[in-house]
């Protein structure tokens, strides 16, 4: 796909069809015997391992435009994507999807460090892998209010965070060594919804705000909580995002990653299906594969971002 077909991806996330943290979903044969159905996770920066709010939107999107024979009250899938095999269980009413859990791929704590940011002082952080790697790092350590009117600065702050720690550290998956580099920034604060437990705002690649709580980053923040003792199995935990979104998760098992204590975590969430439409690429249009007004990531991480 990357090699051949990016200029789909292009099409569809770029601008004017898309926006600066527009993401996809490609539907495809699976590879794997025991998946349903193969996904492709695709967003202005590239290509990802998984994507939680995409599982979510893609899975909605399947029951309500009949891709797929319906079972109420739950219709199960497993999913091929580049991360792994993916379960998921839709919760359907009167033929719509009123909710969407899908199990994640092992997420892992895989190191805490603490690095000197220039502008910004001492910075510690939680490197942590959810389908995707994650800085976790508070918000208020590093002089941030998560709101919306703070957009631009939370932004400017995660690209310069992440780009220090790029250059300062090896990250790498120790199964996929395709899966490396740090890709997303995901600060956390006290929530402000009262069903919330912590409230974050992710910085994805190359350089805007995730509007949902983050799927994968949830996972992810599930894996350092667990590690750290603060949060049992099967205990709900609510993840607020920048917009006042909510997604639900919890450790329902424990596994290794190579040699490394690893979680399998259940995340829950809603998506609802706003429009179908029709794109048209046109050969003789000098931006036919669109545009974006942001700078692109800065450093190569992985080979399917």
């Amino acid at each position: 796909m990357k090699k051949e077909y990016d200029w789909i991806r292009k099409l569809l996330m770029n601008e004017p069809r898309g926006h600066d943290v527009m993401s996809g979903a490609l539907l495809t044969d699976p590879c794997h015997p025991e998946a349903d159905i193969g996904v492709i996770y695709i967003e202005t920066g590239g290509y990802l391992p998984m994507c939680g709010h995409d599982t979510i939107g893609v899975c909605t999107a399947l029951i309500e435009s009949g891709l797929i024979p319906v079972v109420e009250p739950i219709t199960s899938l497993k999913l091929d994507t580049p991360a792994g095999l993916v379960e998921v269980d839709i919760f359907v009413q009167d033929g719509k999807a009123k909710e969407v859990s899908f199990c994640n791929i092992p997420a892992f704590l895989l190191k805490h460090i603490t690095v000197d940011v220039e502008d910004i002082g001492t910075v510690e952080a939680d490197i942590a892998y959810g389908g995707n790697f994650y800085a976790i790092i508070d918000a208020k350590s590093v002089g941030l209010e998560l709101v919306p009117e703070n957009a631009s600065t939370i932004i400017d702050k995660a690209i310069h965070i992440r780009n220090i720690i790029n250059e300062k550290f090896e990250i790498i998956h120790p199964e996929h060594s395709f899966i490396r580099g740090l890709t997303h920034v995901e600060f956390y604060t006290d929530p402000t919804h009262e069903s919330a437990h912590v409230k974050n705002t992710v910085v994805v690649p190359p350089g805007g705000i995730d509007r949902s709580p983050c799927g994968t980053g949830t996972s992810a923040k599930l894996a350092v909580l667990y590690a750290n003792q603060k949060i049992e199995m099967n205990e709900e935990f609510v993840h607020e995002s920048i917009v006042g979104s909510l997604f639900k998760g919890c450790v329902i098992n424990t596994t290794n990653v190579a040699n490394m204590e690893a979680v399998v975590t259940k995340i829950t969430g809603s998506a609802w299906l706003m429009g179908m439409h029709r794109f048209f690429y046109n050969e003789k249009d000098p931006l036919k594969e669109g545009f974006l007004l942001i700078p692109p990531m800065e450093h190569e991480t992985e080979d399917v971002k």
